[in-house]
């Protein structure tokens, strides 16, 4: 049974996983080796797992991705002209797509952990009361002094369509396997894990060598989603949109029968459950038996930069809560549709796909 001085440090824990040993001593005015005493009974008793790593109160799941502050235009007139000023609308708002997934998900109920990495600067804190504002457990990410704050800034035409996207995400290389491994008892106590390709190649092997539940994937850029097949992909789930999937199997999707085809081609890649989404068709699912398909009948363009999260937060509620993949899809779809309608990457309507 825990003393009164380890139900404190107990506490603490729970309120910072990664707090070090001299700060719990320092707050708690004891020596560390005092702290490390407690600690290790503590550990024994099966109350924590070791330094960062609290034994999971409820059922939760696990994000492992990008957080960002997305700035970006909306163009307003029908023709872009190169090298003079275009009229649009400029916005900046924090996203990212780690970020996105686990606000989708603690909107629909589902207790979210998100390990991610971010600075100590005006961008980082902006982050932070998001992630407050939202209900999404950052006490597994790392905020950094001396990096900033991923950002992203991209243009889009009218329709939706993105003209170009500059990214500055090299905050993102600390998510490294080590940096992962002293989380990783969190990680494994998830009911799922979902990763993002915005993480270093050797950090997502690393994923596949050592997370013991349903591992999903999303695919994040074509530059980035190679970093997939690095080693021999072990996942249990993969959504990725018809961009970087007619880069990967060199098919460029034009209708729902081409959709069906390279959602097979992938399936082969990653002998996984496949979610395939393009903006001017739909969603189609191919598991290597069943495969289903579902339009965007009534996809709206005013930005279509959430949408791809809002989908694989779908498709997660569906699997936690044993939604077959046909009736899973007519939920991603309407999650699509809402974020669609809305500026934000996230729709405040997203708890409207329950059923």
């Amino acid at each position: 049974m825990a003393t009164q001085r380890e139900r404190e440090i107990l506490n603490m824990i729970r309120h910072n996983p990664m707090i070090s040993q001299k700060e719990l001593a320092e707050k708690l005015g004891i020596t560390r080796p005092g702290v490390a005493s407690h600690i290790s009974h503590l550990i024994k008793e099966g109350l924590i797992t070791g330094k960062g790593y609290i034994l999971p109160d409820e059922d939760h799941v696990t994000v492992i991705g990008a957080v960002n502050m997305d700035v970006f235009g909306v163009l307003t007139q029908d023709e872009v002209q190169s090298k003079v000023s275009n009229s649009g609308i400029i916005t900046s708002q924090i996203g990212g797509m780690g970020r996105n997934i686990a606000v989708n998900l603690t909107s629909l109920g589902i207790e979210t952990n998100l390990i991610t990495a971010f600075g100590s600067d005006t961008y980082g804190e902006v982050f932070k009361n998001d992630a407050l504002k939202h209900s999404v457990n950052i006490n597994y990410a790392q905020q950094y002094n001396d990096l900033p704050t991923s950002v992203y800034m991209y243009v889009d035409r009218k329709d939706g369509e993105r003209i170009i996207g500059v990214d500055n995400m090299t905050i993102n290389q600390q998510i490294t396997p080590d940096f992962l491994q002293q989380r990783l008892p969190s990680i494994n106590g998830s009911q799922l894990v979902i990763f993002d390709t915005n993480l270093p190649a050797n950090s997502i092997e690393w994923l596949y060598n050592n997370v013991d539940v349903p591992l999903i994937a999303k695919a994040v850029s074509v530059n980035k989603v190679n970093r997939l097949f690095a080693s021999t992909p072990q996942l249990d789930m993969l959504v990725i949109n018809g961009i970087e999937a007619s880069l990967i199997t060199g098919k460029k999707i034009e209708n729902a029968e081409v959709a069906r085809e390279v959602a097979k081609v992938l399936y082969q890649k990653v002998n996984a459950p496949v979610w395939l989404y393009v903006d001017e068709l739909g969603i189609t699912f191919y598991d290597g038996q069943d495969s289903y398909y579902q339009t965007f009948s009534n996809l709206v363009g005013q930005n279509l930069n959430g949408v791809g999260t809002s989908i694989v937060a779908a498709v997660a509620y569906a699997r936690i809560n044993g939604i077959q993949p046909k009736d899973a899809i007519k939920i991603a779809v309407d999650a699509a549709v809402l974020t669609s309608k809305t500026q934000d990457n996230i729709s405040n309507e997203i708890r409207k796909i329950i059923y």
